[in-house]
């Protein structure tokens, strides 16, 4: 029979590469801690009582959007704010003018499941701050451009821009698409 080991030698003992992956653990769930409320709504069809929209987040990022060794470790455009079947927008365009953002993508009626109008999310990401606007009605699928406003305070920052379709399927459940990372203006 195998013997049980001594003591728990990674917690008292971590090896270089346990505290790198501590660290983009932290890094990251605290990137993401701001706006876990987004996230939850976005990743809702993959949340259990266990599972919330930050583990989702989570993982995408840590594998394609986390350099070690770079400053800022986290690039922004990895996350993703929503995931599902829904057919999410494509080309999408983005440009801002003083206080006003716009967003346009490209019209994808009767393709996949677009067939049904759907309604937009956008979200507004200063990832340096972590602050952030969040539009869950900004706009519908077949508008192909829409027009976000942000406050006079936040004109001088550049922002990251996601966005997203998603539409009601019965009672409190929705359907999304994978949300697409406009740019940043």
């Amino acid at each position: 029979m195998r013997r049980l080991p001594d003591s728990h030698r990674n917690r008292t003992h971590p090896t270089p590469l346990q505290l790198l992956f501590r660290r983009r653990f932290k890094e990251i769930n605290a990137f993401l801690a701001p706006f876990k409320r987004v996230l939850n709504f976005g990743f809702q069809n993959q949340c259990t009582q266990s599972k919330k929209g930050t583990h989702c987040a989570y993982q995408e990022l840590a594998q394609k959007g986390y350099t070690f060794g770079q400053e800022p470790p986290i690039d922004p455009a990895y996350l993703k704010i929503s995931s599902g079947t829904l057919l999410g927008p494509e080309e999408v365009g983005i440009s801002r003018n003083d206080l006003s953002i716009q967003l346009s993508w490209r019209d994808q009626a009767n393709q996949g499941s677009s067939f049904q109008r759907a309604m937009v999310m956008v979200f507004l990401l200063h990832p340096e701050t972590g602050n952030h606007y969040w539009f869950t009605q900004a706009g519908h699928s077949t508008d192909l451009s829409l027009s976000v406003r942000i406050k006079d305070t936040d004109r001088d920052r550049s922002w990251c821009a996601y966005l997203c379709f998603y539409r009601k399927t019965r009672g409190d459940r929705f359907v999304f698409s994978d949300s697409v990372y406009g740019g940043r203006v």
